[in-house]
């Protein structure tokens, strides 16, 4: 199943706050829309849509544009899925919303003549590395099944740790059972320059809430963007950037 390309969204305090935030991490604007409350940027594989009192409801959203809503609806009532919104269909298009196991809220949605623009690469970009969406689960089983019914493969597995990356050949999400500090959704960026990402953070006084550190494995900082959810920067010397392709 084509559950189409996925935009990460977040409800947010003031829309020009967050998005100056991003951009300052080398994000760049794709569309505005809503007279200026909700505005989409793209940065390497990580697009965010970011929406000021137009969420609903209003928490973070796994939003996929353009796939297979009706085929997603019948796979969801016969998972017995949280229904938030019942599958809509008219001249606009087809939508429904629903929640996993660990009710985390997605948004599938198709519209006429939506495509996805991708803004041109910046020259000198800052290298935050490979994105992958973190989600805590209760139960790692039980939400690996959930996203293999929505056509999520098995990327990369470490049932022993109770990780599990996922992979529809277009995005990549990672569900963790216990591990993820703050537990909540968050943006994970692999294999990228922490330095540069770090002295960018310091140079424009971004609040960290984890201080760089390197040891023997690796090295990592988090940022809290300004609505306080966390952004990591990871890279582990036993890793290259491949290994956390869609």
């Amino acid at each position: 199943m084509d559950l189409g390309w996925l935009e990460v969204s977040f409800d947010v305090k003031d829309v020009q706050a967050t998005r100056a935030f991003y951009e300052k991490l080398g994000f760049q604007l794709v569309s505005t829309a809503d007279k200026g409350m909700s505005a989409v940027l793209q940065g390497g594989n990580c697009r965010l849509a970011l929406y000021q009192g137009v969420l609903g409801p209003a928490e973070s959203q796994l939003i996929f544009w353009q796939g297979e809503v009706e085929r997603c609806a019948e796979v969801l009532a016969d998972a017995g899925a949280t229904i938030v919104r019942p599958l809509e269909v008219n001249e606009k298009g087809a939508a429904v919303t629903f929640r996993d196991p660990d009710g985390q809220v997605i948004f599938v949605i198709s519209e006429p003549g939506e495509t996805q623009v991708m803004p041109p690469e910046a020259d000198g970009d800052l290298d935050r590395g490979v994105f992958q969406v973190s989600l805590p689960v209760k139960d790692l089983a039980t939400t690996t099944a959930f996203y293999k019914r929505l056509g999520f493969r098995s990327a990369d597995s470490k049932p022993e740790d109770r990780v599990l990356a996922m992979s529809n050949g277009r995005d990549r999400i990672c569900l963790y059972q216990g591990h993820l500090d703050p537990e909540e959704l968050q943006l994970i960026f692999w294999q990228g320059d922490i330095d540069a990402v770090a002295d960018t953070a310091r140079r424009e006084g971004f609040g960290f809430l984890r201080e760089p550190g390197r040891d023997e494995r690796g090295a990592g900082c988090m940022l809290k963007d300004p609505d306080g959810r966390p952004l990591f920067f990871i890279t582990m010397g036993k890793y290259e950037k491949a290994d956390f392709a869609v």
